[in-house]
């Protein structure tokens, strides 16, 4: 009888708890179509057409195509950049470190993954942007700094899920490679590699998941110019940055204010997107 009112106590709070976060998404959703709604009426279709990003002139100019596409080259960048060493790491870990130096090299990898980003950011201000100058780069923050800054970031947690993807393979499917003849790199990169694929691929679209949305790094490594970069030297502005640079600043309930949530609205879809694919991904696994 107490069993029962134990499962049935636990059932109720699960149901509650997924319901809460269920109606705390589609809560944000609602909030954001609301107060995106008056910058959609008003600018219409030239908030997405147009380039011209100035909210504070007279008059205003709301185009966020600009960081839109900022948004979508850091990402796409980013994410290139990250997953290939990420991949390679995960491979020298799985299967030719020692497991003591595995463990280490993991320890230091969820250790760095849980350093804050303004840290990173701050370093690359302090030491690698000034060599920009040194070089006559008109922009010491630019597309190539914030990449940078990105990578770093994000590398503990793509090489994380690779290595776990690799790990989960069964043994038994390396062994037998190996009794056919084929060498290691081979079975790890053909054999290995093939099982683990829903892994790895969950592990690509949460690292861009992950660089979409963030913020500090971008805002601060990136320059701030909302125009669309056409060299890695060029800054830029994504949508994040221009959330968090202008938000405090902009008076509520302005054109400018609503077209804020309007970048909010276009990340919460991205990010959407993302774990959509990711979530098919895994059931496509499970079958």
């Amino acid at each position: 009888m107490r069993r029962e009112i134990k499962d049935k106590t636990r059932k109720f709070l699960l149901l509650l708890s997924s319901t809460i976060a269920i109606m705390a998404l589609f809560g944000i959703y609602a909030f954001l179509i609301k107060e995106s709604y008056p910058a959609l009426r008003d600018v219409g279709a030239e908030l997405f057409l147009s380039d011209q990003w100035y909210p504070v002139w007279e008059p205003p100019e709301f185009g966020m195509r600009a960081l839109i596409i900022s948004s979508l080259i850091v990402t796409i960048f980013g994410t290139s950049l990250v997953i290939p060493v990420s991949y390679f790491i995960a491979i020298y870990l799985h299967g030719y470190a020692s497991s003591r130096e595995k463990g280490f090299i993991r320890r230091i990898f969820e250790y760095l993954s849980g350093m804050p980003s303004v840290v990173i950011a701050f370093v690359f201000l302090a030491f690698v942007s000034p060599l920009f100058v040194k070089f006559g780069i008109y922009s010491p923050q630019n597309l190539l700094l914030a990449l940078m800054g990105l990578f770093f970031l994000t590398i503990p947690l793509a090489v994380t899920l690779i290595l776990e993807s690799l790990d989960s393979v069964p043994i038994q499917l390396e062994e037998a490679s190996a009794a056919l003849g084929a060498k290691e790199f081979t079975t790890y990169t053909k054999i290995t590699s093939r099982a683990a694929l829903p892994g790895i691929l969950n592990a690509i679209v949460l690292t861009a998941n992950r660089i979409v949305g963030e913020t500090i790094v971008v805002l601060l490594l990136g320059g701030g110019a909302a125009m669309v970069p056409r060299s890695p030297f060029d800054p830029m502005k994504t949508l994040t940055a221009a959330i968090a640079s202008e938000m405090p600043e902009t008076p509520r309930g302005s054109t400018h204010y609503h077209a804020l949530f309007a970048a909010g609205l276009i990340l919460i879809i991205f990010s959407t997107i993302f774990e959509l694919i990711s979530m098919q991904i895994l059931r496509r696994h499970k079958k």
